[in-house]
């Protein structure tokens, strides 16, 4: 299992360029890309000649790609499946499928996908079914360019459509597309799944990706904090992805509204992640 860094942790100190090489500086194996402005975005890298400088840095750098972090939640209410308003949906898939396009250009393997949040007057049933409509025509588009789409989960303050670990796996059979996967956020199945052992056997071998955060396990979910700074007893996950026979790459995604050392958090992460893989045996 490899180890990678997001750098939504950077997006409010570097550019995307410096973020990469402080990753690699850390020791980290892989990269996941914030796919927004100011970062990667595919508006703002929009070239080939852009997209082609940064495969080449992140190969320079002796790293690989291991996603890209689509915006969406709580930090971008203008993508949103579930809201009521067919451009919004519409604009919602377009972005995704422009990411589908720079994680080809860039050799990124999968992208996420959330569901949004439902706005006064849609229910619940309404929201789903435009998720599922969404969501099978990424991952079709997707599936078209070898491109893999992993379910993210929301806390329940971010959405009230794909929220526990149950729900993404629903989303994943009924859609039924075999690029289709799930992902786990321990920021977020902290708070909605506390029994992430269970949820990591649940997942079995439809879990592909996994973002490593911390956080008290109650409240907004907000805090993506260093793995080892809140109520996740990390042992007990990788003795547990160990236990399904977890192939996929584990990328550390911190991020808080406050200013932090981040190079520090970025430091502090990779050691305490190395030591309890050494510890387990993974």
């Amino acid at each position: 299992m490899k180890l990678g860094f997001c750098t939504m942790g950077y997006l409010d100190y570097t550019t995307v360029e410096e973020a990469v090489k402080r990753i690699a500086r850390t020791g980290y194996d892989v990269i996941d890309f914030w796919a927004y402005s100011p970062h990667l975005g595919p508006d703002l890298y929009s070239t080939r000649q852009q997209r082609a400088a940064v495969k080449k840095l992140v190969a320079d750098n002796g790293l690989e790609t291991a996603a890209l972090s689509v915006n969406g939640g709580g930090l971008a209410l203008h993508i949103n499946f579930s809201h009521c308003i067919e451009q919004i949906r519409k604009t919602s898939v377009e972005y995704y499928k422009q990411c589908v396009e720079l994680a080809v250009d860039i050799d990124c393997p999968r992208i996420n996908m959330i569901s949004g949040h439902m706005v006064y007057g849609t229910c619940r049933e309404q929201a789903w079914q435009w998720n599922r409509q969404c969501m099978t025509e990424i991952a079709e588009y997707a599936g078209a360019k070898n491109i893999q789409v992993v379910l993210h989960t929301l806390t329940p303050c971010e959405s009230r459509v794909m929220v526990t670990l149950d729900d993404a796996l629903q989303m994943m059979r009924e859609i039924n597309l075999p690029n289709l996967k799930v992902m786990i956020d321990t920021a977020d199945q902290n708070i909605t799944d506390q029994n992430i052992s269970d949820s990591i056997r649940k997942a079995g071998k439809d879990l592909v990706y996994f973002h490593a955060n911390d956080n008290s396990g109650y409240g907004q979910g907000d805090a993506h904090l260093p793995p080892g700074r809140g109520a996740v007893d990390w042992k007990q996950v990788m003795l547990s992805l160990k236990e399904i026979g977890y192939q996929g790459d584990m990328t550390v995604q911190v991020h808080v509204g406050h200013p932090v050392d981040i190079d520090a958090w970025c430091r502090e992460s990779y050691e305490y992640l190395v030591k309890i893989k050494k510890d387990v045996g993974l």
